[in-house]
């Protein structure tokens, strides 16, 4: 599953030297132990002394052999990102990964891809759903009120209609879609990420991507056998 590797700070500004010293160090600590053809799944972001988390670049699939590249990626990403993560204090650097088994193939265009990621989408039961947590991703949102303990979001994207009852704390949402099918899932949020539970199966994903799939089996019940 998703593991943590955060580097504590004393009130630094974020430069190209700093993000080379502390993956350096992950890559000694942490990606030299991991044994046989393995890639990760990583991303990394920092902590601002006063203002919350802000991640520095997309998920990416990287083998061992590619710290260069993912550094020189974190690095130009750094300089055409906003003046913010460079004109306030971090007090940490977090690398969020995933081990995943065999090397990641074709993988420079991701590594030199710059651009902003766009919204993604998930299939599921012929419905292209948001791998988002936020309302407005939905389509537009017509009307927002506080019903029942939620805030309530109603949601037209074309033909369809969302509703969407976001837990005051926005740890959770309870989706339908509106009309005849009354489809439904949950959305929670996690450490890192958050998971959908749709129909008979739990969906996890790390910044719009699906990162670990699980669906729940009919089995056959059990009985007893003669003699038992």
């Amino acid at each position: 599953m998703i593991k943590l590797k955060k580097y504590p700070i004393t009130n630094s500004y974020l430069n190209s030297k700093m993000l080379s010293s502390y993956i350096n160090q992950f890559w000694n600590e942490v990606y030299s132990t991991i044994k046989g053809e393995q890639h990760l799944w990583l991303m990394c972001k920092v902590n601002f002394s006063e203002n919350g988390y802000k991640t520095i670049g997309h998920l990416r699939r990287v083998n061992f052999d590619e710290k260069d590249s993912y550094l020189n990626y974190l690095s130009e990403r750094l300089g055409i990102l906003n003046d913010s993560y460079i004109s306030q204090s971090i007090s940490n650097i977090t690398f969020s990964y995933i081990i995943n088994k065999g090397l990641a193939t074709d993988n420079k265009s991701l590594l030199q891809d710059l651009t902003d990621k766009s919204l993604s989408y998930h299939r599921f039961n012929n419905y292209n759903l948001p791998t988002s947590m936020n309302p407005s991703d939905y389509g537009q949102i017509r009307s927002n009120s506080i019903i029942d303990g939620v805030n309530r979001f109603i949601v037209i994207n074309g033909t369809r209609t969302y509703e969407i009852d976001v837990s005051l704390d926005s740890s959770t949402n309870h989706v339908t879609i509106l009309g005849a099918s009354d489809f439904k899932w949950t959305d929670t949020i996690l450490t890192e990420g958050f998971k959908r539970e749709i129909g008979k199966s739990t969906i996890y994903f790390l910044d719009g991507e699906i990162v670990l799939r699980k669906q729940l089996l009919n089995a056959k019940s059990f009985y007893k056998g003669k003699g038992l």
